[in-house]
């Protein structure tokens, strides 16, 4: 095992790296500025391999690095901001780093790298998989006899039972979760009877952090950054919900509450009458089928149908949780792919634009998008400005927000309304593209260069 030190400026990304360590089993600290990682280094103070992003709130990422090498401490370099060979060689030759890495960058191999500066040997990634925690909820999820829910709290306090759920039927969802159907008798100690089984209860989730202090936009933007296969738990309650990920894009998403069900879900979209449902579910239950599938062999969607209603059901439970300020994260590494899987892959940065513009009232938007704010280019976004699909106007509202104009000089020049301007805006800054920065003088504040 290996302890390592994580400075990183954007919270959510050091968190995820540092939870993608732990499943490694190191040890490893977080610290979010250059004078913290430098305090870090006492004289009692043991690491054997660092991480260091270069571009800090308050002071260079080099100082940090020389810092790290007196101390005899190897390191990694990252950096959205210094890129190309030029600032490799700089960070590596000059300032004594043993790799350097560019966001984005595929965790995986950063991971490897600072496991090979530590003196560790790596370790497989297929040992790293725990899957009794979603084999819990897929069960969940799809078993037609559940009529109670609970979920184990951290605290000592009772758990909270969910509402019985309404008239059982099998889950489109399901198809989305990458995880085998083996292994079901090792989720609870006491073998019960099916017909016996009344509550479920999950196991205690290891949270990576609580939702007051963050958004899921941006540990949508963390997962993207590090292009990290995995999966994002979210706990609101008694409510549960999963999301998927592959290269940093959103391939599905898992709820235990029924209403967000697939059947449920398309009756509510008008794609079929509550008669086609229940003759779907009559013959998923009489062919064991999911409700997908029995809606495709009974004619009532076509493929492409299911496909794009399974595309807007993922959205609108990711969606559902961007407004979350009570709750908590988890990160976990990826399980197991299933070939019977729809393939989706949803790019986050639209995702949060959109879904911003769909869940945020009017009146949240101007407390959130205050007249007199100054938003800037942030100097290192998670996304490309190309990657985004932003309309004519989105777009000109972007180039606009140079950090000369108020919000109300904005909403003035753009020929969008007042709600889709500053949905625009929030939806921008919650992916990272645009930031609010300190107006007051400081000479150790952080180089910034725009976009």
């Amino acid at each position: 095992m290996a302890r390592l030190l994580i400075v990183e400026d954007n919270q959510e990304l050091a968190s995820l790296i540092a939870t993608v360590a732990q499943t490694r089993g190191h040890d490893a600290l977080t610290v979010f500025t250059g004078e913290a990682a430098l305090e870090s280094l006492g004289p009692t103070a043991r690491f054997d391999a660092a991480l260091v992003d270069l571009l800090l709130p308050d002071i260079r990422g080099s100082e940090v690095l020389g810092a790290l090498r007196a101390h005899a401490i190897p390191a990694i370099a990252v950096s959205g901001v210094y890129k190309g060979d030029r600032f490799a060689q700089e960070a590596i030759q000059v300032h004594g780093a043993r790799a350097f890495f560019e966001k984005p960058f595929e965790l995986d191999a950063v991971m490897d790298a600072l496991e090979e500066a530590a003196g560790v040997p790596p370790v497989p990634h297929t040992e790293l998989l725990d899957e009794v925690d979603l084999l819990v909820l897929e069960e969940l999820v799809e078993d037609e006899g559940v009529e109670e829910l609970t979920v184990s709290e951290p605290s000592s306090e009772p758990s909270v039972e969910a509402a019985p759920e309404p008239a059982p039927e099998d889950d489109e969802i399901s198809e989305s979760l990458p995880l085998p159907f083996a292994r079901r008798d090792a989720v609870w100690t006491e073998a019960v009877p099916a017909q016996e089984r009344r509550r479920r209860q999950l196991p205690e989730w290891s949270l990576g952090g609580d939702l007051k202090h963050t958004s899921v936009p941006r540990l949508l933007n963390a997962y993207y950054e590090a292009r990290h296969h995995g999966e994002l738990k979210l706990r609101q309650g008694t409510v549960l919900k999963v999301v998927y990920f592959e290269a940093g894009r959103v391939v599905y998403a898992a709820s235990n509450l029924a209403p967000e069900r697939f059947g449920r879900f398309c009756l509510r979209k008008g794609a079929l009458t509550e008669a086609q449902l229940a003759e779907a579910t009559a013959y998923a239950r009489e062919h064991t089928l999911r409700t997908g599938d029995a809606l495709l062999k009974r004619g009532l969607l076509s493929p492409s149908q299911r496909r794009r209603l399974l595309e807007e059901q993922v959205k609108d439970i990711l969606w559902s949780t961007f407004t979350w300020t009570e709750g908590g994260y988890g990160f976990s590494p990826m399980r197991p792919q299933r070939a019977d899987l729809v393939p989706l892959s949803l790019f986050p940065g639209d995702l949060i634009v959109e879904g911003v513009t769909r869940t945020e009232t009017l009146v949240a938007l101007r407390q959130r998008m205050a007249p007199g704010r100054r938003l800037f280019p942030t100097a290192d976004p998670p996304y490309g400005l190309h990657e985004l699909k932003l309309a004519g106007p989105q777009a000109l509202l972007l180039a606009f927000a140079d950090g000369t104009k108020t919000v109300e000089d904005l909403l003035a020049l753009t020929d969008l309304s007042e709600r889709e301007a500053l949905a625009t805006l929030r939806g921008l800054e919650l992916s990272g593209v645009l930031e609010e920065r300190q107006q007051t003088p400081n000479r150790r504040q952080r180089i910034s260069f725009g976009l």
